[in-house]
């Protein structure tokens, strides 16, 4: 009897895992599954999403420990979210993973966000599971979001040293640990599986409290438990927002509390990534001033993106998933050339981008929209005020989830967040 190859083993983790959490709300694109799988199969990481998955379900299995509702790109995987890499469904929020799978050359590194006690915890289970000659921590350079170091988690399965120059030292813990004596910025997920171990406040500050309400004899809220639509969203529109991150700004929350919408429906999560998008544009900062708050809200009512009308926006788009999905479905562009479109969009690099734009143009307009809607789009990518990059959606999806999760906690549990939030 043969033995299964690495993308054979792959495969039938995603299927079964698939099986185990499939039902219509977790619906997951078998399209979108096959495509990604070949991308993986092509760059030889499936040891890298064998090991994610490997790792991550026995981390699960902690109950000290929290983790993090996934990072950038790995929310928008349907691959992540059927091995247990990202908690959120790519499919609730519209997102088609455009960033990896469309580009031959980047190389996916899966970030693994946890609460601070247990960030060194993770290297411990890494060692127990693969073994101490093949696993490693790698210093990485401080994230000024972090309080405590992040680290790169090194697995090597035929040994670290065959690899990296090593050194043996004692862990906090007082175990002996290896660490590599450099530092490097991307490795091939091949041979060296690499894994950003990320300490969060926010996990850390949200365990904290869990804690004081089971000490005081209340019943827990668990995170992930139900989704993130039916959490209670009273304190984004009429409460006090200073103590939850991302709104911290007086600001934003006055721009959140005047644009969210009063009754309840299913999309305030997408209604609070959109003021977000609002708040990365420097354009968007044009909105932060009261006079015109009170006008945006006349002509546009409530933030709406794209709405039913992709052209309506007054300042382009606000995350770069928006692109990818009009360039994919009303543009007819292949993965491949979003994903360059992106990257010349991100450089500022129009010149380089015009043999794409000549197509752009003509694909859209035998699509029957105007021309002059067309440069417009076009221009928009090129000519924003701001010098930063299109932010992504599913990034600000994960960092949104622990927001929404502290403003829960806060507006149910008030005496347990105060005095968390005095320690």
């Amino acid at each position: 009897m043969s033995m299964k190859t690495k993308i054979e083993q792959l495969k039938e983790v995603v299927k079964d895992e698939i099986k185990r959490i499939e039902n219509p709300s977790l619906k997951l694109s078998k399209r979108i599954v096959v495509n990604e799988l070949t991308f993986i199969e092509a760059r030889h990481m499936e040891d890298y999403f064998l090991v994610a998955h490997q790792l991550m379900t026995e981390l699960k299995k902690c109950e000290n420990i929290l983790i993090g509702a996934g990072w950038d790109w790995m929310i928008s995987s349907h691959i992540c979210r059927a091995l247990g890499i990202t908690y959120l469904n790519p499919k609730d929020h519209w997102l088609d993973l455009i960033l990896v799978w469309g580009d031959d050359k980047r190389i996916p590194t899966i970030s693994i966000e946890v609460d601070e006690d247990s960030c060194l915890f993770v290297l411990d289970k890494a060692i127990e599971l693969f073994g101490y000659e093949n696993v490693a921590k790698m210093p990485v350079k401080k994230d000024k979001e972090y309080g405590v170091q992040a680290y790169a988690l090194l697995v090597c399965q035929d040994g670290v040293a065959n690899h990296f120059s090593v050194a043996e030292i004692i862990a906090e813990q007082g175990n002996k640990i290896l660490c590599t004596k450099e530092c490097v910025e991307e490795c091939d997920n091949q041979k060296i599986l690499r894994f950003d171990i990320l300490p969060s406040a926010k996990l850390t500050r949200i365990k904290r409290i869990q804690e004081q309400i089971a000490k005081n004899g209340k019943e827990v809220p668990m995170m992930y438990e139900k989704w993130i639509w039916n959490e209670d969203y009273q304190l984004f529109s009429d409460g006090d927002l200073s103590d939850i991150p991302l709104f911290n700004n007086v600001i934003i929350q006055k721009v959140t509390k005047l644009l969210l919408p009063k009754r309840k429906h299913n999309s305030y999560f997408d209604e609070l990534l959109d003021i977000l998008g609002l708040s990365h544009s420097s354009r968007g900062y044009t909105l932060y001033h009261e006079e015109n708050i009170a006008e945006y809200k006349k002509k546009y009512g409530v933030v709406a993106l794209l709405d039913d009308n992709h052209f309506s926006y007054p300042w382009g788009f606000l995350f770069r998933e928006d692109v990818a999905e009009f360039m994919k479905y009303d543009i007819g562009l292949s993965w491949k050339q979003i994903a360059q479109l992106l990257q010349y969009s991100d450089m500022k690099k129009e010149y380089e981008a015009e043999r794409l734009k000549h197509f752009y143009l003509h694909q859209g307009m035998d699509n029957g929209i105007k021309e002059e809607e067309m440069i417009r789009i076009w221009d928009s990518l090129f000519n924003r005020e701001s010098s930063k990059s299109l932010p992504s959606k599913a990034h600000y999806a994960g960092r949104l989830y622990l927001s929404v999760f502290l403003a829960k906690l806060k507006h149910q549990f008030p005496e347990e967040f105060n005095a968390v939030t005095c320690i």
